[in-house]
């Protein structure tokens, strides 16, 4: 009788106990990510065009921006893409940068800017990659900030996080 106890325990748990350990979180309706572990996010959303998610991995730290925005449609494709450079110049304007390293990506519906870089803070070392994403309705910032000497859990962690971005 006892093994058949713990075995409907055990089938409880797996049925009930385990669906999807890494759920995804919706940015927009067409923008998703997942994180590797269950973890507590904070939201902030008390601006109607801001909103953002952060969270901590031991020293490790996740922020993700979504500021809405208008832009008029009779806006140009390389009017557009010179905005959203100006918007990624000013995101890293009061860093303190050293090794800058960031690509452009444009396409029909979104444009894309994945850097990274290290910076000091408080006397402290840090690198910093982000993945930036913009379209006519969102400007979005994956932002992961971790300590410098860059160990693999950090890697790990950054590369599971980032992977795991959709854009549908």
């Amino acid at each position: 009788m006892k093994k058949f106890a713990f075995s409907l325990l055990f089938t409880f748990a797996v049925v009930f106990g385990c669906n999807n350990p890494n759920p995804k979180i919706e940015i927009t309706p067409t923008i998703f990510f997942s994180i590797p572990q269950r973890i507590e996010f904070t939201v902030k959303d008390s601006i109607s065009y801001l909103k953002i998610w952060e969270a901590s991995f031991e020293d490790d730290r996740l922020t993700v921006l979504k500021h809405s925005i208008n832009q008029e449609d009779t806006l140009s494709n390389a009017t557009l893409r010179q905005h959203f450079k100006k918007n990624v110049d000013a995101f890293l304007k009061p860093f303190d940068l050293r090794d800058i390293d960031s690509t452009f990506t444009f396409k029909e519906e979104y444009f894309q800017s994945d850097l990274n870089f290290d910076y000091m803070s408080n006397g402290e070392k840090y690198k910093f990659f982000g993945k930036f994403l913009v379209n006519k309705q969102n400007f979005i910032a994956f932002c992961f900030h971790t300590p410098i000497p860059f160990d693999n859990y950090s890697e790990s962690l950054k590369d599971k996080i980032f992977n795991s971005i959709e854009i549908r």
